[in-house]
């Protein structure tokens, strides 16, 4: 199951959440925290945004495997690999799920690819 094809009524958000390190999220993305207990993923994108500040743009993806293992893999939208994190284990139902984020320089903001 794809988190973003059961989160596709997200097309903008009416509230911005403040998250760890600043990053700020969208409804869509906490929605995709609080449905399938998904902080842990968003803290993993606050953790790195420090390290990818002059990054405009960022897609975080997230793949889970059969045996419950996953990787994260961070482009800059272009296909170029910034960030591949192992996840030796996670509960994460969806197989997959992505989160697209914005930098302006001074804010990180988290967002479902069809908030953008």
């Amino acid at each position: 199951m794809n988190a973003n094809d059961e989160l596709r009524q997200y097309t903008g958000t009416e509230k911005y959440y403040l998250h760890t390190c600043g990053l700020i999220i969208t409804d869509g993305a906490k929605e995709l925290a609080d449905r399938w207990g998904a902080y842990w993923l968003l803290d993993i994108i606050a953790s790195y945004q420090a390290q990818l500040k002059k990054e405009e743009f960022q897609v975080w993806t997230i793949g889970r495997n059969e045996d419950s293992t996953a990787i994260i893999i961070c482009t800059n939208g272009n296909n170029k690999i910034l960030i591949t994190q192992a996840v030796p284990y996670t509960d994460f139902v969806p197989t997959v799920a992505t989160v697209w984020v914005s930098n302006n320089g001074e804010n990180s903001f988290a967002m479902l690819p069809s908030e953008y």
